[in-house]
């Protein structure tokens, strides 16, 4: 217990940092969670058929609850407070993972701020093109989004097996084109921006290591009632292409970028059956975060298909084994 106690106060001061993370901060933390994520070849992520860590983590047998978390979008202070939020047992979210008794599942991207910082976007933007890779707006940009990416990759350290990251179509920090991902850009050219500055700032070592960190991260994830995966599938995928989705660029892409309104009607329902074995959804529903929603959330896919992110909410879903999901009363705010 001391332990964990210990390494909550950890998570605090790396969350509330009021600098950037050191270079060899980063480093330790990317190394040690990487050789984790590539050691996952067990009974819950089932091996690619080229021998590394597959795409699709499988706890469709698991009955405690899951908290499910949309796009972070470089809010660390969101992820504190998750932790700290006190569920219905009265024990907060870190409590509960430390007892393992819920498992938490973040969707995806943890990299740039998409509320209230256009202005900071635009004046990072007026500095990189004076060439000015490491000027104050994008310092404070990337202080924020390097201090959820340390502390969530340290909370996976801790809780490996309750706590799992996905795949969102942010976690590119070379800003690649190709097997499925895209270089970003929204406000300003973010992807590019964010990738300069690690190079100027750190050096190539550590943007190297973040790639390994996410490219060893899985896609889609299997719960006794749910499926969660970053954006909603744009076509029906099945368990073996989850499986070996990091080697087909299409799944990489279907599960990370789709638009609304162009995945194919039915693709959740086909996809929650290939995974459950059902004949039919029953109490399943498929939840996603990647496009922002008005509200709480938006049903799509006549309701088997919930989006929950708003960035300018800190909400989270809570899924039961032992009743069907109900977006009106699961979805909560964790913002003090």
């Amino acid at each position: 217990m001391g332990l964990k106690k210990e390494s909550f106060k950890e998570l605090k001061t790396i969350l509330t940092a009021s600098g950037l993370p050191s270079y060899q901060e980063i480093f330790d933390i990317a190394d040690e969670v990487t050789d984790l994520l590539m050691s996952e070849k067990n009974e819950y992520r089932p091996i690619a058929s080229d021998g590394e860590v597959g795409g699709l983590l499988d706890f469709k047998d698991v009955t405690e609850p899951l908290v499910v978390v949309p796009d972070l979008h470089a809010r660390p202070y969101f992820l504190l407070n998750i932790l700290s939020y006190k569920m219905e047992s009265g024990k907060t979210i870190f409590e509960a993972l430390e007892d393992k008794d819920i498992f938490l599942v973040f969707v995806g991207d943890i990299l740039h701020t998409e509320r209230n910082t256009r202005d900071r976007w635009t004046a990072a933007a007026l500095e990189f093109a004076e060439n000015i890779y490491t000027g104050p707006a994008i310092s404070a940009e990337m202080k924020e989004g390097l201090s959820l990416l340390c502390g969530l990759m340290k909370l996976k350290i801790i809780f490996p097996h309750n706590c799992h990251i996905l795949k969102g179509n942010h976690e590119n920090i070379y800003n690649y084109t190709g097997d499925g991902d895209f270089g970003f850009r929204k406000f300003a050219d973010e992807g590019n921006m964010c990738r300069l500055f690690i190079q100027d700032y750190y050096g190539d070592d550590i943007l190297y290591m973040i790639h390994c960190f996410e490219k060893n991260l899985p896609l889609l994830f299997l719960g006794n009632k749910c499926l969660i995966s970053h954006a909603e599938p744009k076509i029906p995928y099945s368990r073996n292409e989850l499986i070996d989705a990091r080697m087909l660029g299409s799944v990489v892409e279907g599960l990370t970028w789709t638009e609304n309104d162009a995945a194919q009607e039915g693709s959740v329902e086909a996809t929650i059956k290939n995974l459950s074995g059902l004949e039919d959804c029953g109490d399943y529903v498929y939840l996603g975060g990647h496009r922002p929603v008005n509200g709480n959330y938006k049903l799509r896919q006549n309701g088997l298909y919930i989006q929950f992110h708003n960035p300018g909410l800190q909400n989270v879903a809570i899924v039961k084994s032992e009743k069907k999901f109900n977006p009106n009363l699961d979805i909560v705010e964790v913002a003090k």
